[in-house]
């Protein structure tokens, strides 16, 4: 993917009809892996699954603005976002789905997390730094909702006192504190404490701290009116709003449907964090769960009918389907063919993940098998009646 597009320089509608179809690629290739993976987990193949469907175009705009030497502190709806700044593979994708326990196949945490907890290698084999300035960056996810957020602004602040302090070794880390933390967290999860302690602290001492919201209108079964003041985390946020008088956070807003809009507002975040170390909230507003909150339940169950076909037809990588077509910039064909594609790279894909994770459990078999048989040829010999205490067992 075509990362950190400089939106003020021009370019031929030849290279731009390549981004939007690339964007749309990944964006249905991120979705096809979530609803087979949901399949996967339910005919008992993987264990728990929870994924980033409906969340997927948002992402694409994060990554266009997400540098290298920037860091990225948040959960397990992140796919596509980790696919587009190419540090998640599907095969990887899945071979965390299955827990596979080979660190060169699920490099993540070699099947030690739960599904979807994605990180990035800061360490050599050594055990030296890498030169992080120079790759893309993630902390690990945990499973604790909400806990992105401290290492978030540790994050942050890291980019402040590099640009402030002169510190030894600093060259693998930092040019000069351009870094920003980039943050994702989901509506429902805004309702912690933590939250809130987080972003005063980022408020108050001015950090490169860019949090992004996908906000569904859902927490699981809860929705934003009995849980979000004003149902809106913006809104209930607004008195963080900086102003010419006093510093703040910068509010953006933007449907997470919207493609140019999302592509424009990350843009606007980058420049401001970037350069000024002003503090950013961007509330992506519209999003949906095309398949519920994660395997363990079915969000049909507890959604009204008429909010179900709102999120059918406003399902964000429909949304971009339709934007594609009614601006002309390519036809009906040309999708087609792109969605049938991306269908057969994930289940490839996927079998090539759950064979990779089979083999190494055949190889023992292969070998345990003659060691039973010889095991049960010489024990046949013997004569368990001439054992008394043998029956009791």
């Amino acid at each position: 993917m075509q990362s950190n597009l400089d939106l003020n320089k021009e370019i031929s509608f030849k290279s731009f009809k390549e981004q939007v179809l690339n964007d749309y690629k990944l964006i249905v290739t991120s979705r096809e892996a979530s609803l087979l993976g949901r399949r996967e987990v339910l005919s008992g193949k993987a264990k728990f699954g929870i994924f980033g469907d409906g969340k997927e175009l948002p992402q694409i705009a994060l990554a266009k603005v997400f540098q290298k030497g920037d860091f990225r502190s948040g959960y397990y709806r992140d796919q596509t976002f980790m696919m587009a700044i190419n540090e998640l593979t599907l095969k990887q994708l899945f071979s965390g789905l299955y827990a596979n326990t080979d660190i060169s196949e699920e490099p993540m945490s070699a099947g030690r997390q739960m599904g979807a907890h994605f990180s990035t290698v800061s360490l050599n084999e050594d055990g030296s730094w890498k030169d992080l300035i120079n790759q893309r960056n993630s902390s690990s996810d945990v499973s604790c909702t909400g806990s992105q957020m401290p290492r978030l602004l540790g994050l942050a602040q890291a980019s402040k006192l590099y640009r402030k302090l002169k510190t030894k070794n600093k060259n693998k880390f930092s040019v000069n504190g351009n870094e920003v933390a980039w943050g994702t967290i989901g509506n429902a999860s805004t309702s912690e404490g933590v939250f809130f302690e987080v972003l005063n602290a980022a408020g108050v001492h001015q950090v490169p701290m860019v949090i992004s919201i996908w906000d569904d209108d859902y927490g699981i079964s809860v929705e934003n009116k009995d849980q979000t003041i004003k149902q809106s985390i913006s809104e209930a946020l607004s008195g963080f709003q900086r102003n010419s008088k006093k510093d703040g956070f910068e509010i953006l807003t933007v449907n997470g449907w919207d493609y140019p809009n999302l592509i424009n507002t990350y843009q606007k975040a980058n420049d401001i964090s970037r350069e000024k170390h002003i503090p950013i909230i961007v509330h992506v507003k519209e999003l949906t769960q095309p398949i519920g909150h994660s395997t363990s339940g079915s969000h049909e169950r507890y959604k009204s009918k008429e909010r179900l076909d709102w999120e059918k037809k406003n399902d964000c990588n429909l949304k971009m389907r339709e934007w594609i077509l009614d601006n002309k910039i390519a036809i009906q064909s040309e999708l087609e063919v792109i969605e049938n594609d991306s269908k057969e790279i994930v289940k490839n894909a996927k079998k090539d993940a759950w064979q990779t994770y089979l083999n190494p459990i055949i190889n023992s078999r292969k070998n345990l098998i003659p060691i039973l048989n010889d095991l049960s040829e010489e024990f046949n010999k013997y004569n368990l009646d001439n054992y008394p205490l043998a029956g009791k067992f």
